[in-house]
């Protein structure tokens, strides 16, 4: 936590916005893009993807805030391919956007018929979580390299996980939000939700990253740096050196760590170090 420490005690860049700290990210994605050959780019499109859908979702809330340049700083770096940019860039509002992705890349990013009509219902929080869960929904049914395949299984634990925490903690009772594909079986998870059981949570949570005992986790952004310093530490630790496609998959996710770490200290630097640093991913 050493490095989080003095960018703390230095400040974030000037300017410095969830736009500004996504940007660097894609600039850096883009650069590792070029770097690699045909094969590769194949293997880890799914998690550049992956990674994209947040690109999609800044875009249509400056779309909807009528920051027209934060578009265009964002789409200069981005890996979209050009219908999915143009539906992005040129037209006049959300709904608009979201019809002309619709229209250009519903093949491509099937996801976007159900997240459009989650707009219609929720806004663009219903968007953006139906656009995740039915891009991870449908990549895991997909032809995958092994090592892509049990990042996205181990990545949609971490979703359901989290789904289920707000379910025992909120008691939120949505039928089928659990995404199928992980490891953990969704009918475990569906019973842990209606034992209401706390505990299983911990369980399940144990068992999905290995840890012998879960940390306490005051809210739900401390349980999601639990899970995500776990895979992060999984991703580190177990890549084989022989590896391409793992090598490259942990230094994607490394770069988006730093890049999430970012965002945490620009809205939350006011916390004290211990909340801080719950939320911070090491």
């Amino acid at each position: 936590m050493g490095e989080w420490r003095a960018v703390r005690a230095h400040g974030l860049a000037p300017g410095a916005s969830d736009e500004r700290i996504w940007e660097a990210l894609l600039k850096e994605l883009a650069w590792v893009y070029t770097q690699m050959n045909r094969e590769l780019r194949e293997y880890l499109a799914p998690v550049f993807m992956l990674l994209e859908l947040k690109t999609i979702v800044l875009c249509l809330r400056n779309r909807d805030g009528g920051r027209i340049s934060e578009i265009e700083r964002l789409l200069t770096r981005t890996l979209l391919d050009d219908s999915l940019q143009r539906a992005l860039r040129q037209e006049a509002d959300v709904p608009a956007s979201i019809t002309a992705m619709l229209a250009s890349g519903a093949d491509r990013l099937s996801a976007l018929r159900e997240a459009g009509a989650a707009y219609a219902e929720r806004g663009l929080r219903g968007f953006e979580d139906a656009l995740m869960r039915g891009y991870l929904a449908h990549v895991v049914t997909t032809r995958l390299h092994p090592v892509i395949r049990e990042f996205f299984r181990a990545f949609i634990d971490l979703r359901n996980l989290m789904i289920l925490y707000k379910q025992l903690r909120w008691g939120i009772e949505e039928g089928g939000v659990f995404i199928e594909g992980g490891v953990l079986e969704v009918s475990r998870l569906a019973q842990a939700a209606l034992r209401s059981e706390p505990g299983s949570l911990d369980e399940l949570v144990k068992e999905a990253t290995g840890l012998k005992s879960v940390p306490a986790a005051a809210n739900e952004g401390a349980l999601e740096t639990v899970l995500l310093g776990s895979l992060t530490q999984r991703l580190h630790h177990t890549t084989p050196d022989e590896n391409t496609v793992a090598l490259i998959l942990d230094y994607i996710w490394r770069t988006y760590v730093h890049a999430r770490n970012l965002a945490v200290l620009y809205h939350a630097g006011e916390l004290g170090a211990a909340a801080l640093e719950r939320e911070l991913i090491a």
